[in-house]
Formats: C-alpha cells, sequence, structure tokens
C-alpha cells in the first residue's frame, strides 16, 4: 500500500533520484525524491517515540517579505500521545543549503507560520542525518524489523538486565542459551528502541546492550 501523498513523484525529465521505503510503522510504503530523504525517512521509522510518518502532507501558505508563497514540507510526523508534544514538519536540505542565509531567512518564514498553525518546523541536513555510525547502524537492523520477539523473550532479558547490568550482546544470547532468542531477536529489539546502545558504535556481537529507560521502569515496577 502506498501512503497518500499530496505531490505525485515522478522522475519524468528529471535528475532526481526517487524511490519509495517499506515503513512497518505505517504499514505501506512511503515515497521520497533524494537519498538523503531516504536516509531520514530511515532515522523516523527506527524513532520509538513515533507515531505516524507521511511524506509530502499538505501544503502551506506563508508570508516572505509581504508576499504568499505555497510550501510543500518533505516529512509529517505525529509522536506517541504520551509524548504531548505538536506534530512536526521536516524539511530535509543538504548542509550547504541547510547553512545559506537565504534558505534561512525562507526557513525562519515558514517555521512563523507553522508555528501558528500549531506544528514544530524542524530542517535536517546531511550532517545531522549521515554523521557517524548510526545511519550505517539503522541500514543494518531494518533487516530485523519485522522479527517477533515473546513477552517470554523479553522478560528474560529485562530479568538479567535488571539483575546484572548492561552486557554484550553475545554474553546475552549465550546467558540464554540460545534455546529463546538469537542475536536476530536481539538486533530486532535494538531497531525497536527497545534495547539501547552507543549509537556512535558500530553494530556487532560485542556490543553492550542496556534496557531504554521506559522499558526499565515498566519490568521494574
Amino acid at each position: 500500500m502506498l501512503i497518500p501523498s499530496i505531490r505525485k513523484i515522478h522522475n519524468h525529465n528529471s535528475d532526481k533520484v526517487i524511490g519509495f521505503s517499506y515503513s512497518h510503522r505505517m504499514n505501506g510504503l512511503i515515497p521520497w525524491e533524494s537519498t538523503l530523504e531516504r536516509d531520514w525517512l530511515l532515522h523516523l521509522e527506527a524513532n520509538p517515540s513515533v507515531k505516524t510518518i507521511q511524506s509530502q502532507p499538505q501544503r502551506f501558505d506563508y508570508c516572505l517579505n509581504g508576499k504568499w508563497h505555497l510550501y510543500t514540507p518533505d516529512f509529517e510526523v505525529h509522536w506517541k500521545d504520551a509524548l504531548n508534544r505538536l506534530p512536526t514538519i521536516y524539511e530535509v536540505k543538504p548542509e550547504e543549503i541547510s547553512a545559506d542565509n537565504e534558505f534561512n531567512e525562507e526557513a525562519n518564514a515558514i517555521g512563523f507560520r507553522l508555528s501558528q498553525l500549531g506544528y514544530e518546523f524542524i530542517v535536517v541536513d546531511s550532517k545531522i542525518i549521515r554523521d557517524g555510525n548510526h545511519l550505517k547502524n539503522l541500514n543494518h537492523l531494518k533487516h530485523y524489523a519485522d522479527i517477533f520477539v515473546t513477552h517470554r523473550d523479553r522478560q528474560l532479558i529485562a530479568d538479567y538486565l535488571l539483575k546484572e547490568g548492561p552486557c554484550t550482546l553475545a554474553w546475552l544470547a549465550i546467558r540464554l542459551n540460545g534455546k529463546y532468542l538469537s542475536l536476530c531477536g536481539l538486533y530486532h529489539l535494538l531497531w525497536e528502541g527497545w534495547l539501547e546502545y552507543d549509537k556512535q558504535k558500530i553494530i556487532n556481537p560485542l556490543l553492550k546492550v542496556h534496557l531504554a529507560e521506559e522499558v526499565k521502569n515498566d519490568y521494574s515496577a
């Protein structure tokens, strides 16, 4: 299923790199118009606080230098209710554009208008999206997004980590004797945000992991 978008994405007579990414969160395909948008979409898909993601959702009008313009954002994100956070409009740009004064003047005008309409506005650039090892890790973990981990497995992991503290993925799998959970299941829990790790380190069996704070509260109660 293709998630609805206000703009029809095509590459007829265009140099744009376009495509679609499957979203487990949205149970459908989400379009993008650049590899940078694709990579930011992966960040959003892996963010456990995200409730919904929509690409190019709607158009907004904004005023700049006394003239009205139309703006179509890259992504609109709604957050889980517990966060009590405004929906966020994301604009994705290369770093050289996000640093440009003319673009920033336009972005400020868009941000002001969106704040009047009840939205948060954030510009994310290539430095934010591709800095360090986090994106590389997400590209690895996305292959485990559809792995199912039972409540029993989660309880065993939570009990062990609450008692012993952070440990490596390999040691955790060994302690569980491999009968209940493989590394694949642990990778899924990292993707889900149920387990956390130092996102600047490359994911490997010797990576230390710990329970997410929210999970820790649930299982220690």
